[in-house]
């Protein structure tokens, strides 16, 4: 999930329109928060519908999934982009104060706070604490199912997985974007085939046998299916929309949107013939935001405030949702206002006090300092 916003909308336009790329325009931020937007609703209507049976047809079922691989293209465009123009040195403290600092509160607020986590656990396994602090917990069973306490954790690992990859298919894109593509594509294939199959439960079978938690043997889904082999094609398709934006600019407006008018109508089809049907529904959230892209500037003011602060939405709805729901179930169709108001203060809240300085403090770090002038000779 990318969430590369910055502080003001002006800030924004200038550096995105520092690509000089007719895909890249100031207008364009604006149409990214509300990708990041509607994003964020899927994911949020599939688990509010989950915890209280309210929701939206199509979104009850597929918001979690289309949302989070919407999110997963977004990343692959904006950090091609972001790798793209900083050196590395630079574009990896933008990373870091982007997403670690936001998580890091919500993740031992709720955690320790809400006491779903305690001191004698760490302390009984702290590697997998650590791999939590470090967003890694899908790498392993034990960290992600008895550390995890924000319930969405494991797409950041695979966010973190892509940064770490980012700057290699860069490097290698920029001449030869076509075999990035097919190498991600081969990649994902193959190891959704595998793990469909069940041929990669090995790799994760002795760490299963230490979790403490109640568990289900398919939440091994959770590391075969969707680890990031299998994701990454997802990245490569938002990398290609960046590479070939300037070809993409000339392509009918009308394509995109029924590519992805069909590949997403007919999901609930043949995501039961296929085991590439999430690679499938990939393509079309690629689709449609190649569409959305494509669109003239226009703004939808709440949508487009969603999409900024949706990092924080993302890290604090889900214990948000599950407390609401335990504690004003009773309210009926209004406990949907109140969790609504929650998530939307709190996630307010968060981007202002700690996404927002984060960001700020990754320019400050990265900001080019001016060159220091000689000392004026002394004539002696």
């Amino acid at each position: 999930m990318q969430y590369h916003q910055p502080r003001h909308r002006a800030i924004r336009a200038k550096r995105v329109a520092s690509a000089n790329s007719p895909m890249i325009q100031p207008q364009h931020t604006a149409h990214f928060d509300h990708l990041r937007g509607l994003a964020i609703v899927g994911v949020l209507v599939h688990h509010v519908h989950a915890h209280t049976g309210m929701g939206i047809p199509y979104l009850n079922t597929y918001g979690g999934l289309l949302g989070v691989q919407l999110f997963f293209v977004l990343s692959g465009y904006l950090i091609a982009d972001s790798a793209s123009r900083h050196a590395l040195g630079s574009y990896a403290w933008h990373r870091i104060l982007r997403i670690f600092p936001a998580y890091w509160v919500a993740y031992l607020f709720v955690g320790f706070v809400g006491r779903r986590i305690s001191w004698a656990q760490v302390q009984g396994d702290p590697f997998a604490f650590l791999l939590n602090l470090l967003n890694l917990q899908q790498l392993d069973p034990v960290a992600l199912i008895d550390f995890d306490v924000l319930s969405v954790s494991w797409t950041l690992t695979i966010e973190v997985l892509w940064y770490l990859l980012a700057p290699l298919v860069v490097w290698f894109g920029r001449r030869r974007p076509w075999a990035v593509l097919l190498i991600l594509l081969v990649g994902s294939t193959s190891w959704t085939w595998l793990a469909s199959a069940g041929n990669l439960n090995f790799l994760f079978a002795q760490r299963f046998s230490d979790i403490q938690r109640l568990h289900t043997p398919g939440q091994i889904q959770l590391f075969t299916q969707a680890g990031f082999p299998a994701q990454a094609l997802h990245f490569g398709w938002g990398a290609m929309l960046y590479f070939y934006r300037d070809r993409l600019a000339t392509v009918p407006r009308w394509l995109p949107w029924a590519l992805s008018l069909v590949l997403l109508a007919l999901l609930p089809v043949y995501i039961e013939l296929t085991p590439f049907s999430l690679l499938i529904s990939g393509l079309g959230m690629a689709a449609f935001m190649l569409a959305v892209l494509r669109l003239p500037a226009f703004e939808i003011t709440p949508l487009a405030w969603t999409g900024q602060v949706s990092y924080s939405i993302y890290l604090l709805h889900f214990p948000i949702i599950v407390y609401s729901h335990h504690k004003f179930a009773g309210l009926g169709a209004a406990n949907l206002l109140v969790m609504g108001l929650l998530i939307a203060l709190s996630a307010a809240v968060m981007h202002r006090l700690v996404e927002l300085p984060g960001m700020a403090l990754a320019r400050r770090i990265t900001r080019p300092r001016p060159a220091q002038g000689k000392p004026p000779h002394s004539g002696r």
